[in-house]
């Protein structure tokens, strides 16, 4: 069994080997609260639908463990220690899991999810982990969620290459922006760059 990193082309590959699961970030609970992750803190980059894993005194023989469920928490914000003006945000479903957002608008959020997890490089890179077998592969997805929608959807792997019925259920999903939607079903850009168009999403305009 290989390990192999699905890096998207907006992110920076080099340095993977330096790359950390263990990060700085605040933790916005539902509730209104702001957990911090900083100084000799640190938190586990979360994945599945897992708890997420809280360190505090994360480098001493005083380390202790906190856990926070993923149903309680709106969204966590992490960045590498040496980077911390690079900043990546993450929000917890109850389907599929942990998902890193990768276009975020006031009308559309649009999700990456690895069941492997992520990590964040030095130079502020957030990689994505997916392991690979002969005849399969751990999920990668895209998940979309407008404003005022409860659920994501899921539109397709983010490791292939993009097709006619990847555009056609994100066009289908943003119907209410028919412009957009017609540029998408004619462009033939790969899935990152497809997905990178919901950053025009504006349903108010028509």
């Amino acid at each position: 069994m290989k390990r192999f990193l699905l890096l998207l082309s907006l992110l920076a590959a080099a340095g993977s080997a330096h790359a950390a699961s263990l990060v700085e970030g605040r933790i916005y609970l539902k509730s209104g609260a702001v957990v911090e992750c900083v100084g000799d803190d640190r938190l586990m980059m979360p994945k599945r639908s897992g708890r997420l894993k809280i360190f505090r005194d994360a480098f001493r023989k005083t380390k202790t463990k906190e856990f926070l469920p993923g149903d309680q928490i709106d969204s966590v914000v992490c960045w590498h220690a040496k980077t911390p003006e690079h900043a990546r945000k993450l929000v917890w479903a109850s389907e599929p899991g942990w998902m890193w957002i990768y276009v975020e608008t006031p009308y559309i959020k649009a999700c990456v999810y690895s069941r492997k997890g992520y990590s964040i490089d030095t130079n502020g890179g957030i990689q994505i982990w997916q392991r690979r077998r002969w005849f399969s592969r751990s999920r990668t997805a895209y998940f979309l969620q407008k404003r005022g929608d409860s659920e994501y959807q899921c539109v397709g792997s983010t490791s292939r290459r993009s097709k006619d019925v990847f555009r056609e259920r994100i066009a289908r999903y943003i119907d209410d922006d028919p412009v957009l939607a017609e540029r998408i079903r004619r462009s033939n850009a790969y899935r990152d760059k497809t997905v990178l168009m919901l950053r025009d999403y504006d349903p108010t305009e028509h």
